[in-house]
């Protein structure tokens, strides 16, 4: 995925689209993904944990978090009006009450906001006063929990930019706005056919398609029907905004009648690897979405069919797994277990959160130093014959972190590639606050994940409005994190705790006198 260039004479707004098409593409690697919701989406979780906590299904300082993140993030936020600012921070000064003033006013201005929240990126892009990283990260995350696919997106944008000339970011802002009018949720049907009729014990109910019926219904939306043998299959109705955001909530309905299945008949479930959504061009693959969970230390320390694999360690990874492709319950019960399990203390649960966020944190920069490295050995073959000589991963990323620092960083081709230079050479001039706003965040989507475990577990909420946007935002970091427990272990012969006060102990100390430091936080003594 390279980015070379868009068609704006402005280098912050190229930078700014480049780094929107990252955020929106499930390719891009864990340490260039999008880690946080959007604000507005933000608001609608403070609104709901107000409403749960008189429920009894979240603690109140789980709570008072949610506020104190929120604060932080308005106060920063150049989207917003002073005197919604203003208003705001006068109404959460205390933990709001279900159904009072303070309560109903975080509705209401996330409503206002939301109405034109892209329009108003579009005026601050406008005014020159904005930065690539905040602008990027903030209309990529509310498009996305508007329930946008991030394909779609994409293609979206990149048709204006083959149509713009000149191209405006303010432009694409406000077009934007209007796509999220003109293309409100709606149902669509999905097809999910199954290659042998599954055990009823009533029989196929008169609402499936059987047989010619099958085809028929494919034929009539416009699908070839060529090498599809379906003795049944199933309508069904889900809300989407486009079509690939509906496929993917399909597959999640498939999922759950393919586990469903299994406990009822411990049979499993013969679906077809197709399905097909109506308006769509073609079918879509039933087993797509994996939303990028990957412990890579398994498979470099060959580790994949160990005989002595460490109990906690395997039970966790077994649990991770589900954070994976499960379902969404499935995914958050799974994916917190496997964090808790070897990072919480026995008397608070919830510092898990924070304490895998200090492995991620301190991983960021290796990754992004390493993958760097990687694309000037790529674009630059024969040239820089240090990189190719060095002996680790942990060598190539000091000679590029040298490199950046001195100013000798060669021209990479992808805007995406010199814009992570560029946010490299910035968290090297301040390491500890750019390291500490990281952790913030991650913690924030860490923490969101407890908080998912807690009403799912403890209320039975299947619902909440951050379920699904808080599963895109963690997987791959909890990846990332459990990758870095996993090394400790095999390799370093320290325990997960052991690991976190490693990290904790190189985030306080890491200093600008000494940058190149960021390259080994997990490793130094």
């Amino acid at each position: 995925m390279i980015f070379t260039m868009t068609p704006s004479v402005n280098p912050s707004e190229n930078l700014a689209v480049v780094r929107l098409l990252e955020f929106l593409s499930d390719r891009s690697p864990w340490h260039r993904s999008l880690w946080g919701i959007g604000i507005v989406l933000a608001l609608e979780e403070l609104h709901e944990s107000c409403t749960v906590l008189a429920q009894g299904h979240l603690s109140e300082a789980s709570v008072k978090r949610v506020i104190s993140s929120l604060n932080k993030r308005i106060g920063h936020h150049p989207g917003f009006s002073g005197e919604e600012k203003r208003l705001l921070q006068q109404q959460l000064q205390q933990v709001p009450r279900p159904d009072s003033v303070a309560h109903h006013t975080i509705r209401r201005i996330s409503t206002i906001v939301s109405a034109d929240y892209l329009s108003r990126w579009g005026r601050v892009v406008d005014s020159g006063n904005f930065t690539v990283e905040l602008f990027a990260r903030s209309v990529a995350g509310h498009l996305l929990d508007a329930g946008f696919s991030g394909q779609y997106l994409r293609d979206f944008i990149n048709q204006r930019l083959q149509e713009a000339n000149p191209f405006s970011l303010g432009q694409l802002c406000n077009d934007l706005q209007q796509e999220i009018t003109a293309s409100p949720p709606r149902d669509f049907e999905v097809l999910l056919a199954f290659g042998a009729v599954p055990r009823l014990l009533n029989g196929v109910p008169t609402s499936w398609l059987q047989g010619p019926g099958v085809t028929n219904w494919l034929k009539a939306q416009g699908f070839d029907t060529a090498g599809v043998r379906a003795p049944a299959a199933i309508i069904r109705r889900v809300r989407a905004r486009d079509t690939i955001g509906a496929a993917q909530a399909a597959r999640s309905e498939s999922d759950r009648y393919a586990a469903r299945t299994l406990l009822a008949t411990g049979l499993p479930l013969n679906r077809l690897p197709k399905l097909w959504v109506s308006g769509s061009a073609a079918p879509f693959d039933l087993g797509h979405d994996r939303r990028g969970v990957e412990v890579r230390e398994l498979y470099r320390e060959d580790r994949i069919f160990t005989d002595d694999a460490n109990k906690s360690v395997d039970a966790a990874l077994e649990l991770l797994s589900h954070l994976d492709s499960s379902s969404p319950v499935a995914a958050v019960a799974g994916g917190w277990g496997a964090i808790e399990g070897l990072l919480a203390p026995s008397n608070d649960r919830s510092t898990a959160a924070d304490n895998l966020a200090s492995l991620v944190t301190c991983s960021f920069p290796r990754a992004e130093l390493t993958r760097l490295a990687y694309l000037v050995q790529q674009n630059k073959p024969g040239e820089y014959r240090v990189l190719e000589d060095a002996g680790s991963n942990r060598e190539r990323s000091r000679i590029i972190g040298n490199m950046i620092l001195e100013g000798t960083m060669p021209a990479l081709q992808g805007l995406s590639d010199q814009a992570a230079a560029t946010r490299m050479r910035k968290l090297f001039l301040k390491p500890k606050v750019e390291l500490e706003i990281v952790r913030e965040v991650i913690s924030d989507s860490f923490h969101r994940l407890y908080r998912q475990r807690n009403l799912i577990l403890h209320g039975g909420k299947l619902d909440s409005v951050a379920l699904t946007p808080g599963l895109r935002t963690v997987a791959k970091l909890a990846g990332a994190g459990m990758d870095r427990v996993t090394h400790g272990h095999y390799v370093q012969n320290l325990e997960p705790l052991d690991l976190v006060a490693k990290a904790n102990i190189a985030l306080a100390l890491v200093d600008a006198s000494n940058p190149l430091a960021c390259v080994e936080l997990l490793e130094t003594s």
